[in-house]
């Protein structure tokens, strides 16, 4: 049986400076989510800036989530690192304080090759006192897994699923097919919200999508009615999400340019601070008032 499956938010880490969390809007920000329908919250993840933040603000980004979440979906934490030694101690107070996952990506600096790949993530799994979820993100590790990589890796019992970033619907599709001797116990998911609808239709077992931190209901809505095969519905639904990308993630430079847009909507919201990791800047007034006229776009388009 299938661990995750539906809609898993990588929730953004509300802070009050760059290096310290804000507890208040961290609840906030959980309970918006809850009450979106989600089936699961993945924090510390690229949206969630884990890689910049202080070991003080991740621990007690956990410690704080998992008794809100009181077990009603499973909880999955990112310990992507370059050292196998710290992202396992990672992992152990991650357990310790009520996680149900973890999320590792290939570790960064270094391209890996294929043979590395696997190496590493069969000795993490081995060794890990939770579950793993793999994280294709080749943009921020220069490392694509391959179909024929993950399906060795897939075959370790302690890698439950994986989280599919690469925004290439063709190698999406290689994945399903290179999982498909796992699929009743190994869950992939589509990562860009661009995408979700179409990879769920095409037999995601669901999305984790930054836009899903602004309008929880209409993603959860989306991967319903993918999982009914309405064609219709989910191409209604699926202008929304990719107008929430394109009008907020490119408003910003570089690769932290989405990270910004979210953040400012989400303070425009009223959910969290617009405040980010260091060395990321927020956005200033002149931002700040394109972001007001896409949320007026999306509340008009119908995004909840």
């Amino acid at each position: 049986m299938k661990m995750l499956k539906g809609l898993i938010p990588p929730m953004v880490t509300p802070l009050a400076a760059p290096d310290a969390l804000d507890v208040e809007s961290t609840e906030r920000m959980v309970r918006h989510l809850l009450d979106g329908g989600v089936d699961g919250i993945f924090l510390l993840g690229t949206t969630g800036e884990g890689p910049h933040l202080p070991y003080a603000v991740r621990e007690a980004l956990v410690k704080k989530v998992c008794p809100i979440v009181k077990g009603k979906v499973p909880v999955l934490v990112g310990i992507t690192e370059t050292d196998m030694e710290d992202a396992l101690a990672f992992a152990a107070k991650c357990k310790r304080f009520g996680a149900s996952c973890v999320v590792a990506a290939p570790p960064y600096y270094f391209k890996l090759t294929q043979t590395e790949c696997a190496a590493w993530y069969l000795e993490l799994a081995e060794r890990l006192p939770l579950p793993l979820v793999v994280y294709d993100m080749p943009a921020h590790t220069d490392t694509v897994i391959d179909p024929a990589t993950i399906a060795k890796i897939a075959a370790h019992p302690n890698v439950v699923a994986m989280k599919d970033s690469s925004s290439i619907i063709a190698l999406f599709n290689k994945y399903r097919v290179a999982l498909e001797p796992f699929k009743v116990r190994f869950s992939l998911f589509m990562g860009p919200d661009e995408a979700m609808g179409e990879a769920v239709l095409l037999g995601a077992d669901g999305g984790v999508g930054t836009g899903a931190n602004l309008c929880p209901r209409t993603f959860k809505k989306m991967y319903e009615a993918a999982v009914r095969g309405d064609v219709a519905e989910v191409k209604r639904l699926q202008t929304i999400t990719t107008t929430s990308s394109y009008l907020l993630y490119g408003l910003g430079e570089g690769q932290s340019g989405f990270l910004k847009g979210v953040k400012a909507a989400l303070s425009e919201m009223g959910l969290v601070k617009n405040v980010l990791s260091s060395p990321f800047r927020p956005f200033g007034n002149a931002e700040l008032k394109k972001v007001r006229s896409a949320l007026s776009k999306l509340r008009k388009l119908g995004a909840e």
